[in-house]
């Protein structure tokens, strides 16, 4: 999960912004966005805010620009949910035992857009998938194990 959540946060930290540590309405804030929130816990990076909350006991992460602006929500997604062109590609050409699943969240951004993203390793690489909400699949990141 941590790397699909460094992932994300690589696709939000494009921009840089002032700095500001202004929590008080948050939570509201929280509640209005995603609904019954519980067990709210608040982590600050350079470019991104990330409030790690529980949804009706699922582990949803949000995202918020420096300046309080929403960039998105991250949570995890099963596999066999993914839009079906999607699943297809995948098994066609990233087939186990060569290539084993490791996680798979969506991410929707502050315009509600859902793009999943799904991490695989092999023998020699990791692997995020990176799939719109039509099942169009592209290799977001690919590193050396």
């Amino acid at each position: 999960m941590k790397k699909i959540l460094i992932a994300a946060a690589i696709l939000v930290s494009t921009s840089s912004f002032a700095t500001t540590n202004n929590h008080s309405n948050d939570k509201g804030n929280l509640k209005s966005l995603l609904g019954n929130v519980s067990s709210v816990q608040w982590k600050s990076a350079a470019n991104y805010e990330k409030a790690s909350v529980l949804v009706e006991e699922q582990k949803v992460a949000v995202y918020y620009n420096t300046e309080g602006d929403l960039i998105g929500t991250t949570r995890y997604q099963d596999f066999d949910k993914l839009p079906k062109n999607a699943l297809k590609t995948i098994t066609k050409n990233y087939t186990y035992p060569e290539y084993s699943l490791q996680e798979c969240i969506s991410f929707i951004d502050n315009s509600n857009e859902k793009t999943y993203y799904v991490s695989m390793i092999s023998e020699s690489n990791y692997l995020v998938l990176a799939i719109t909400e039509y099942g169009e699949v592209n290799i977001f990141a690919k590193n050396k194990r």
